[in-house]
């Protein structure tokens, strides 16, 4: 991942009008005028009052795409398989922690002003390929296109705008879960499309904490509410915390999470400062919006826990949790957190409760569903296709499910420990 590096001064008129044919009328769209970087300079009439554009458009710099986020997430709450991973709060963030000034590519489509199709993507180069990736990158549970059903043109024209954008050759969709809006657009794709099966996600669905255990085997029950007595006597407080008070709070969640992992393989991301700034920028909008939850958990009166959860249209998801090694000493945490996770998602009047990606066993003690998510890679048209990429990628995908069957003992203990290293030195640049 690449270091943060925020624009400065003014930001300059980089939202550029795209020139493609307009798939309603079936005519070109006007050329605009070359700007001295050679893209096509905005007029004044790609604009409405707010500085926001109105034609097929793509967004290049950090300022312009923080001026559409009410645009943005009007088009979110219109596509019913978006999930929090695709907000406005929660991509814009996540560029302004990561993404280097020019390296941002947002494409919006527009039909009478009103934004009906978009992709929030970034430059990334893999070896000697250059590929268009989500925003939000590793730390993003899901992807996806934002697609309004409503406007039939709406996604081919996404994929025409799209391809005026220059100098890449795949754009790489790494966790589209069943259903998304990318399954549907990419039907319409004119280049090669590659999908592999991608990570695997558990949920449950919306129940009392009474329903979900009567889903599962009764010894597991029985263990289950004897932990949840052991729980209730401990009286502990629970909060939700409020906009203002979420720089506070991510300082303290980020604190109990590296306690919480001390001594253990964790993921090195989350103690850097660029995960930190991302989750204050996203959350405290989020949180306005009402696609955030975040919870604390207090015993008389000393932070014990914190939780972060992300609201989507028909999902509440677990993202992360910090806590306190002292609170995991007296009672089963996993066991505070989901059940308090399933009163929440019922008060929302949300149907699923998203444990995301993982496998570890305490998830599987509620008896989850299993949905398995695609990893799409769309090569751009053309006699060089992915140059490659997709081979590379077969290989990678190839060689790392040989190493997970066949490593066992002590040579898979070392060949985790690579990895880990590895994910240090990526946290660490």
């Amino acid at each position: 991942m690449e270091q943060t590096a925020r624009s400065t001064g003014t930001a300059r008129a980089d939202v550029v009008a795209a020139d493609i044919p307009s798939a309603a009328a079936g005519t070109a769209t006007p050329r605009l005028g070359r700007g001295p970087d050679d893209r096509p300079a905005t007029s004044a009439s790609a604009r409405d009052g707010a500085g926001v554009p109105r034609a097929d458009a793509v967004i290049r710099e950090h300022a312009e795409f923080d001026a559409l986020a009410v645009a943005w997430d009007d088009l979110w709450e219109r596509t019913p398989s978006a999930t929090p991973f695709q907000t406005h709060a929660w991509t814009s963030a996540w560029a302004r922690a990561y993404v280097q000034p020019g390296k941002l590519v947002v494409v919006t489509v527009r039909d009478g002003g009103l934004l009906v199709a978009g992709a929030a993507l970034h430059r990334v180069r893999r070896g000697p390929v250059r590929l268009l990736a989500p925003l939000g990158g590793e730390i993003s549970d899901h992807t996806d296109v934002l697609v309004d059903p409503g406007v039939p043109d709406a996604g081919p024209r996404l994929i025409q705008a799209l391809l005026t954008v220059p100098g890449w050759r795949v754009l790489d969709l790494p966790e589209v879960l069943p259903g998304a809006a990318a399954e549907q657009w990419v039907q319409n794709w004119p280049g090669a499309v590659r999908r592999d099966a991608a990570s695997l996600n558990l949920q449950l669905p919306a129940l009392s904490v009474a329903g979900a255990l009567a889903r599962v085997p009764s010894r597991t029950a029985g263990t289950l509410r004897r932990k949840l007595r052991t729980i209730d006597r401990l009286g502990i407080e629970r909060t939700e915390v409020a906009p203002g008070e979420v720089p506070r709070a991510v300082s303290d969640l980020i604190t109990l999470h590296e306690a919480q992992w001390s001594g253990r393989r964790g993921n090195p991301e989350h103690s850097t400062d660029r995960f930190r700034r991302h989750l204050t920028g996203a959350l405290a909008p989020m949180i306005e919006r009402g696609q955030a939850v975040v919870v604390e958990y207090r015993v008389d009166g000393e932070l014990m826990a914190g939780e972060v959860d992300l609201v989507g249209h028909r999902q509440l998801a677990y993202y992360l949790a910090g806590i306190s090694p002292a609170l995991r000493k007296r009672i089963d945490t996993a066991v505070l957190l989901v059940s308090g996770a399933l009163d929440l998602t019922t008060r929302l009047g949300r149907s699923e409760y998203s444990l995301l990606r993982g496998q570890e066993d305490y998830k599987y003690r509620w008896r989850p569903e299993e949905v398995t998510a695609t990893r799409m890679l769309l090569a751009r048209p053309g006699l060089l296709g992915s140059a490659g990429y997709f081979g590379a990628a077969a290989i990678r995908r190839a060689a790392f499910s040989t190493a997970r069957r066949t490593l066992r003992g002590p040579a898979g203990d070392l060949a985790r420990r690579a990895m880990h290293g590895v994910r240090i030195l990526r946290a660490r640049t």
